[in-house]
């Protein structure tokens, strides 16, 4: 880094030897004095801080690193200003005239602050930012800051300013002021206004519904943003008065009720989990939360006595800074859906617990759940098998397919089954939770003790719904031949069977793409349960006047009891049947050639075509093709979606790339040294500090 910054001086150097340093800035300055409209005298300032972030010929990476280059060209302009003081007086008319004819209030208050009152709104504006040319300069301060600093690195170099340029700056402002001028300074008057505008918006979001429901004040008065207002116009009174002492004592009342604020505002994310959440909401969290950062800075700009240059250059590289994210959609969503992908994730979490066996006994009634789950599928194959023979429309088979599924999963999950399928995307998230001590020793340990648990119970829920769905179609089948003489299934339905798991064609793809679906359903199930939560639907179904007339008060609570416990799982379950049968339905409709693979229902429809092709077929190729393609679509349908689920739970619990690659050798290590542990519930299987954890 010394290397090159020396480089660069040695550079900058030789370039001021060549003269034009020297002569675009003389060129810059000796125009000052010809700007006569606002209007040109904005465009001449934006033009001068282009000049002082050197968009030159420079190496980009030494700028990048170092971030030396515009606050140095800042401080060779403060000294060419101090050698030629008619140019000096010229640029501080120019600055002054600044100040006083443009409304600085929106700098305050909207740069880098959300402006809709809703996320839809919000990235519709954005939008409309990148689309539409840029308003006039002199509309307000906020564009004409966008139109200074443009440049994403801006925040590194005002924050890099020194002591000494920064006095010479604000020197600049007061230098041989006239008389014509009059009172050109509108700062105060402008951050007094903001706190204002910015205390009444922050004081509205805080006592809104919303908000107030999910607080500890049950008393609307009692709040820290109903007294807000109040402390801020006895701050604000103090101030007129320059009365040192009570001012002081008024900003230290009003940072309190600020702090107040932000202690209210985190019992609302405390109680996102009774209440729910929604994607509106947490833009409201952000919201408010930037608005009581931006009101707490600009407390802290007026109660300094002197002006502090690091305050300032910090708070206006911040301005800078978030005025850049303000713009970027990405990052707006990003900010938005990392809160809300949390709370989904967590309540995925509590049911994917239903899901792990971390000892033998739970690994004993794992395995019976899937037997059942297998044996309810093979009901379902053959239902699909009649639906394929009705030769309906593309729409309608998927219709009738997702009714069937839809129906099957429900079946499986009131009947307290299991579909093994089902669990990976479930189990990721409460994976995830174990992540929040793997910096300790014991936290790695339980991680990776998780892990072995949630790859055992995987593997004994597939295994438990293979083994039992091909006996039974076997056995459904058997019954049908002695009862009526004939196979249910067609040979040429069969022999097609066969060929859409054969590991040779396009299996392993369609099985991955299922995999996306499953995960999808894991999602929806989370979204389902804090749908429930937001829109308090227990209060609502067991308080429902309806449900008491018909099916009495008591009836009524277990009701809304039951989906309370129930309505991820039925959500879920619904979503991926509907998945299932219609997205390849529609997918062919547009031309794409996607298919689903799910590994229980294809081991069920194999077992129901092994008859139809008679014993001999077991000898053949094909055969055994397909029993390969079985093993990794299984493979696929688990490891994608399980994969999908623990992706975006690391990236809500913010796991940072050097503890990932530390529990993943972790994994790697237990692995090596007790690989059955991966499949059965031995030895050393279950650890003593997840044996408490489940305990508890």
């Amino acid at each position: 880094m010394f290397k090159q910054l020396k480089d660069y001086l040695i550079r900058f150097r030789q370039y001021k030897r060549s003269g034009k340093i020297h002569s675009d800035l003389d060129v810059l300055l000796s125009s000052a004095s010809e700007q006569r409209t606002l209007e040109d005298r904005l465009q001449w300032l934006v033009r001068l801080l282009q000049w002082v972030r050197y968009e030159g010929h420079v190496d980009s990476h030494i700028e990048t690193e170092t971030g030396k280059i515009p606050s140095a060209r800042l401080r060779y302009l403060t000294m060419v200003l101090d050698r030629n003081l008619e140019w000096k007086k010229s640029v501080a008319v120019i600055l002054r005239s600044v100040v006083k004819n443009v409304s600085g209030i929106e700098l305050y208050t909207e740069t880098g602050l959300p402006r809709e009152v809703g996320v839809l709104g919000e990235i519709w504006d954005r939008l409309t930012m990148k689309m539409l040319p840029t308003p006039p300069l002199d509309y307000e301060l906020g564009y004409l800051f966008w139109a200074l600093f443009p440049d994403e690195k801006d925040p590194v170099w005002i924050a890099s300013i020194d002591h000494n340029t920064f006095e010479k700056v604000i020197e600049l402002f007061n230098y041989e002021v006239s008389s014509e001028e009059g009172d050109w300074n509108r700062f105060i008057d402008d951050l007094e206004d903001a706190l204002a505008y910015l205390v009444i918006q922050t004081r509205a979001i805080g006592l809104s519904p919303a908000f107030r429901h999910r607080m500890d004040k049950p008393n609307f008065r009692d709040s820290a943003f109903f007294a807000l207002m109040r402390a801020l116009e006895e701050f604000q009174i103090s101030y007129r008065q320059e009365n040192r002492e009570g001012f002081i004592e008024r900003a230290s009342r009003l940072r309190l009720v600020l702090w107040e604020c932000r202690r209210e505002l985190a019992q609302v994310h405390k109680h996102l989990d009774e209440y729910g959440v929604s994607i509106n909401l947490v833009f409201q969290m952000a919201r408010l939360q930037a608005y009581l950062k931006r009101i707490d800075n600009l407390v802290e700009i007026l109660i300094t006595e002197k002006v502090d240059y690091k305050k300032v250059t910090h708070f206006l590289a911040t301005l800078v800074e978030e005025n850049h994210d303000l713009r970027s959609i990405r990052s707006l969503i990003s900010q938005n859906s990392t809160l809300l992908a949390r709370k989904v994730v967590e309540r995925a979490a509590e049911t994917g617990e239903h899901y792990i066996t971390r000892t033998k006994e739970e690994y004993r009634r794992m395995v019976s759940a899937a037997a059942g789950g297998g044996a309810i599928t093979a009901g379902t194959v053959y239902i699909k098998t009649a639906i394929l023979a009705l030769g309906l429309s593309g729409f309608m088979t998927g219709f009738f397919a997702s009714l069937n599924y839809a129906i099957s999963f429900v079946t499986i999950h009131l009947a307290g089954f299991t579909l093994g399928t089902k669990q990976p995307a479930m189990t990721a998230p409460a994976l995830a939770e174990k992540m929040r001590d793997v910096d300790t020793p014991e936290g790695m340990e339980s991680f990776v003790d998780e892990v072995t648990h949630i790859i055992r119970s995987q593997v004994a829920s597939v295994a438990g719904n293979v083994l039992l769905v091909v006996p039974v179609t076997l056995l459904i089948d058997t019954a049908f031949f002695f009862l009526f003489g004939h196979h249910i299934m067609s040979h040429e339905t069969a022999h097609h069977s066969f060929e859409a798991v054969d590991i040779a064609g396009p299996a392993v793809l369609y099985a991955a793409f299922t995999g996306v679906l499953l995960w999808l359903s894991s999602i929806a199930a989370g979204w389902g349960d804090n749908w429930y939560a937001l829109y308090s639907l227990r209060k609502t179904l067991a308080r429902s006047p309806t449900l008491k007339v018909v099916f009495g008060k008591v009836n009524a609570r277990r009701i809304a009891l039951f989906f309370e416990k129930n309505i991820s799982g039925l959500v879920g379950n619904i979503v991926l049947g509907v998945m299932l049968g219609m997205v390849p339905e529609i997918l062919k409709f547009v031309g794409i050639p996607l298919d689903v693979r799910h590994v229980t229902l294809s081991s069920g429809t194999l077992g129901a075509a092994i008859p139809v092709m008679g014993s001999e077929y077991l000898h053949n190729w094909e055969f055994w093709r397909a029993i390969i393609g079985i093993f990794f679509i299984g493979t696929f349908n688990v490891s994608v979606s399980f994969g999908l689920a623990l992706l975006v739970a690391i990236r809500a619990r913010a796991i940072n790339t050097t503890q990932r690659r530390a529990l993943r050798n972790a994994v790697l290590k237990r692995l090596v040294h007790h690989p059955l542990t991966f499949l059965l519930p031995v030895g050393a299987a279950v650890s003593k500090s997840t044996a408490e954890g489940r305990s508890h």
